[in-house]
C-alpha cells in the first residue's frame, strides 16, 4: 500500500520504499499520469511558483530525491523512509517484466545509453528511444513535435515512459502531456539518461548517502550549482519558518 503524500515545505512527498514503488507500478490501474523527483532546489523554487508546486502535488507519486526531503519526512515520524534515486529505481524496474520507452537527452547520448543497457540489461523490455526537440520551458506546452512524439510512443503502449531532460522542465512536459488513462506512466529522471550513456557522472555513491552529492556537483560545475546553492541558502530558512507555523 502506497502511503499518502506528506507535506514537506509545501510539496507533498510519498514516503515509500523501492519495493513498494515496484509493486505499485506492476498494477496497471496505478500506471497513469507521472512521477516526479524534486530536489531541494526545486522544492524551494516551487514555493515561489505555485504552478510548479501544483505539478508536484498532483503527480501520481512525488519521491524524495535527496537527504533534505528524507530528513524532513523522518522528522514527521517516517523513520524508515529513504532517498529514492531515479538512477537506481530505473535499474530495478528494468529487471521486471514492465516495458519501457526512453524519451530524452541527445541522439548521440541515446545511442551510448542503448549500448550500455543492451549489455547491462539484455532481458529488459525496452520498446524504443527518442530524443525530444531542444526547446525552452515556456515552449513545451505548444510543442507540436513533443505532442506527435508522445502520440507515436503511446501507440507502442510501453508501461513506463522515462523522461530525461533537465528539471523542472521535464515536470512541465509530464504535466502537459501525461495520460489519465491507466496503462502508461511517465517518470522524470533528469540526467539519468546521461549517467547510463557515460557522458555524465553523478559522483561516488557514498557521497550521496551522507548527503554531500551537491558538493561534488558544485566542484564539477561551479557556475551552475553555485547559483542554485545560493538560491537555496537565501530562501530555505524563511520557507522552513513559514511551514513550521502551519
Amino acid at each position: 500500500m502506497i502511503k499518502e503524500k506528506v507535506n514537506v515545505l509545501g510539496v507533498g512527498f510519498n514516503p515509500v520504499t523501492y519495493e513498494e514503488i515496484i509493486d505499485f507500478l506492476k498494477n496497471k490501474g496505478n500506471r497513469k499520469k507521472y512521477i516526479s523527483f524534486p530536489d531541494i532546489y526545486n522544492i524551494v523554487r516551487s514555493n515561489h511558483d505555485s504552478f510548479l508546486k501544483s505539478i508536484y502535488n498532483n503527480s501520481t507519486l512525488t519521491l524524495p530525491d535527496g537527504k533534505p526531503s528524507e530528513f524532513f519526512l523522518k522528522k514527521k515520524g517516517f523513520k524508515n523512509v529513504t532517498t529514492i534515486s531515479g538512477f537506481w529505481l530505473c535499474k530495478k524496474l528494468l529487471d521486471t517484466e514492465l516495458s519501457h520507452f526512453f524519451y530524452g537527452t541527445s541522439p548521440e547520448n541515446l545511442q551510448l545509453m542503448k549500448n550500455f543497457l543492451d549489455n547491462e540489461f539484455p532481458n529488459a523490455k525496452i520498446l524504443g528511444y527518442k530524443s525530444p526537440p531542444l526547446i525552452l520551458q515556456e515552449e513545451i506546452e505548444e510543442s507540436i513535435q513533443i505532442k506527435e512524439d508522445l502520440k507515436v510512443i503511446r501507440k507502442i503502449k510501453p508501461n513506463i515512459i522515462w523522461i530525461g531532460i533537465s528539471s523542472p522542465k521535464q515536470d512541465f512536459l509530464m504535466h502537459y502531456f501525461h495520460s489519465t488513462e491507466p496503462g502508461t506512466i511517465m517518470i522524470g529522471v533528469g540526467a539519468v539518461f546521461d549517467y547510463f550513456a557515460g557522458t555524465a557522472y553523478m559522483g561516488p555513491e557514498w557521497l550521496k548517502k551522507i548527503g554531500l552529492r551537491w558538493f561534488y556537483q558544485l566542484l564539477r560545475d561551479p557556475k551552475r550549482y553555485y547559483r542554485r546553492l545560493l538560491y537555496v541558502l537565501m530562501h530555505l530558512p524563511a520557507i522552513i519558518l513559514k511551514n513550521n507555523k502551519k
